[in-house]
């Protein structure tokens, strides 16, 4: 069970920005204490066969495309060092019981569900917190923004996971098929699956099958309101 974090950091119209961002920091430094320094990506024992090189394409200091948030999850998962926090932004319907099926370690992920216009602030401040962060695409961003924010990321030597589009991505991954075994039984859930994911940053991409069990995959295509309460450290919510 997690701890919800007694801070408000409402998006009221008007809030000064650059407060918001430094409350996030000043909780952030509380979090830090006794956690791992920044580390490269590594893929973590736990992780599904297939993914070492994908991981191995997710190099710090830099911006990385994921087609889908499911994919993203899976990948976030595997390149988490061990023992190190990491963070998800602007995913309020986020699945926690999904994600952790999917791999991410949620006991130690610091949500962030609604960045609001803030969204490259808050991403950069994680970052210089955590060695991997996961965001959903806040949707256009211009190369100079995107630009701005892969200078922050290589001085802070961590690697930021986009779930959508993202300018002069470093590595784009994505899914080229997906397969499922269990329907056929006839009660409706599926036991296992596979994806077929290709990691392209330059060169030959490279093609890795990654195993996923069904029913988290599968979940975490829904919304789980009680996120909070079930994994992760909530660190900035809604307005009142």
């Amino acid at each position: 069970m997690s701890t919800r974090v007694p801070a408000r950091l409402e998006r009221r119209a008007g809030q000064d920005r650059t407060a918001t961002v430094e409350a996030l920091r000043a909780r952030l430094r509380g979090m830090q204490q006794g956690a791992p320094q920044h580390a490269a990506p590594r893929l973590e024992e736990s992780a599904p066969a297939g993914l070492e090189e994908v991981v191995r394409r997710l190099r710090s200091g830099a911006a990385h495309s994921i087609e889908s948030r499911g994919l993203a999850l899976v990948c976030m998962g595997a390149a988490m060092p061990p023992g190190a926090w990491g963070a998800i932004v602007g995913m309020p319907d986020l699945g926690i019981e999904a994600a952790r099926d999917l791999g991410v370690p949620i006991e130690r992920v610091a949500l962030v569900p609604h960045p609001g216009r803030s969204w490259l602030d808050v991403v950069a401040s994680l970052a210089e917190a955590m060695p991997v962060v996961l965001a959903a695409s806040p949707g256009p961003v211009t190369p100079t923004d995107a630009a701005r924010l892969a200078a922050r990321l290589r001085q802070a030597s961590s690697t930021l996971l986009v779930a959508g589009a993202w300018p002069n991505a470093a590595t784009v991954v994505r899914s080229v098929r997906a397969e499922w075994q269990g329907l056929a039984d006839g009660d409706g859930r599926l036991a296992a699956g596979s994806l077929l994911v290709e990691a392209a940053s330059g060169g030959a991409p490279s093609i890795a099958r990654i195993p996923i069990g069904g029913d988290g995959a599968a979940a975490e295509a829904g919304a789980d309101a009680g996120a909070d309460e079930h994994g992760g450290q909530l660190l900035h919510q809604p307005a009142a």
